[in-house]
């Protein structure tokens, strides 16, 4: 049996309630996009009072439309919205985006909660919202969001979350940095359709290889935990959860009416399920990709090499606070070590101080990632001020796209993560947009911290 969810996916007709060639409205944007998908399916434009809209015919009702409708994009005021699904009924509709808000997450609107649910069930409408931002899928291609479609972009991640807003954000903020979303579908108040369908319908294409969820609330946990037990070892699960504080509480029912529930018992359920739990939203882009991009990372001893011991210094202290061990490697790799840096002032008991070696040689440095990769001393490597070249010389910037990309091929080699590392950001170096390219880069002590610590759990619950 066809997975309802389908329907907003491969829809062969679109109605959208609401049309609008209001710009910087919603009904405007999601006109806008949704007209590109003609070439895949039929979309009506549904407004009463315009004969045009963004000069293309538009159709006083559904009934006028000449054929069934599989989905249903409405955007009209919230009283309106279960007579309009009323008459997508008549047409047989399969499923519906609602935009419009003021439903559940409202005093006044709860009544009209009830009623959606109730006309879900009664006419076997699956629904999606209200309250919601829309989704899109840049694999199929359809956008039936706000965002431009210069925004989408094949990727292997799939976003699902209880704001819309924090979608948009992210798929803006991700594209710049090589952290892209390829599918993305914003949940809302939940009426019908709630985030764990997304996960399973999801989980059966292939294209996905990754979840990032944004959670506010759990409805129906214990389907939930069971969708979490089954998808997380064959998926990495990444989640950003609202914690249960009086006023996180209550910022979360206003939003989309969800109970933010027990911290301590979601907090078990990640541990019991694999799921990858980070503590900061803007995190969790970098943590997907890589998952993805990195080679596992089997245990928690990492190397470090820098230029300049203060960045040494500041490292170690960091990870080693966070459970991170910089060990000391033996005497007879310092040995090896020492040969590599002919300087009576290199330090290479670990962390390995790069810059005191009198040289910029990078393909000393590739040899030294090498010989430290293939011993059995540690779990994965740290390279620091990779892409801080740049502002200092132009021609710095092939010198260094070209080292990120020795250092991809020694990873993949190797099989050991190499994390690259520097506070500086595409603003600030040229090379780095390039680097990126290749690998991803880390620009803050915690963001790599978060990385290591979401790796080194999921190699613990994969094994």
């Amino acid at each position: 049996m066809k997975n309802p969810i389908e329907y907003f996916f491969h829809p062969k007709s679109i109605a959208i309630f609401g049309a609008s060639d209001r710009q910087y409205s919603w009904g405007n944007w999601i006109s806008v996009n949704l007209l590109r998908y003609k070439a895949y399916g039929n979309v009506y434009l549904i407004n009463p009072k315009h004969d045009t809209v963004l000069g293309e015919k538009t159709y006083p009702t559904v009934a006028d439309v000449p054929e069934d409708i599989d989905l249903a994009m409405i955007i009209v005021p919230a009283k309106e919205v279960i007579p309009t699904l009323e008459r997508c009924a008549t047409k047989n509709a399969k499923v519906a985006t609602i935009i419009s808000a003021g439903f559940s997450e409202t005093e006044e609107g709860r009544e009209l909660g009830e009623g959606l649910r109730r006309v879900a069930k009664d006419y076997q409408i699956r629904l999606q919202g209200p309250n919601c931002a829309g989704f899109y899928n840049a694999s199929v291609p359809i956008n039936a969001s706000p965002l431009p479609p210069r925004f989408l972009h094949e990727s292997p991640v799939a976003f699902i979350t209880q704001s819309g807003f924090v979608g948009n954000t992210l798929s803006i903020w991700g594209p710049t940095r090589n952290l892209t979303l390829g599918k993305y579908i914003s949940v809302g108040n939940e009426a019908d359709l709630t985030l764990t369908d997304y996960v399973e319908y999801f989980n059966q294409d292939p294209s996905v290889q990754i979840f990032f969820l944004y959670i506010e609330g759990i409805k129906d946990g214990e389907r939930f935990s069971n969708m979490m037990r089954d998808v997380a070892p064959k998926k990495p699960i990444v989640v950003w959860k609202a914690t249960d504080t009086t006023d996180v509480g209550r910022a979360a029912l206003s939003h989309t009416a969800h109970l933010v529930g027990s911290d301590q018992v979601f907090q078990g359920l990640m541990k019991q399920t694999g799921v990858i739990r980070i503590h900061r939203l803007e995190y969790g882009l970098l943590v997907c990709h890589s998952l993805l991009k990195h080679p596992p990372l089997r245990g928690n001893r990492l190397a470090i090499t820098m230029q300049g011991a203060g960045w040494a210094i500041v490292l170690t202290d960091a990870l080693s606070n966070a459970g991170i061990r910089i060990p000391e490697l033996s005497e007879p790799l310092q040995a090896k070590l020492k040969q590599l840096l002919p300087s009576y002032r290199v330090s290479v008991k670990n962390p390995i101080d790069f810059g005191a070696a009198d040289t910029m040689d990078f393909s000393i440095m590739i040899k030294l990632v090498k010989l430290i990769l293939e011993s059995d001393e540690i779990d994965g490597f740290i390279v620091a001020n990779v892409g801080e070249f740049a502002p200092f010389d132009e021609n710095a910037a092939i010198l260094e796209t070209q080292l990120a990309s020795s250092i991809y091929r020694l990873e993949t080699k190797c099989q050991k993560p190499i994390y690259l590392f520097t506070l500086m950001s595409e603003a600030d170096s040229k090379s780095i947009p390039l680097i990126k390219k290749k690998m991803p880069m880390y620009h803050s002590m915690d963001e790599l911290i978060e990385v290591l610590h979401a790796q080194l759990f999921h190699y613990s619950r994969s094994k």
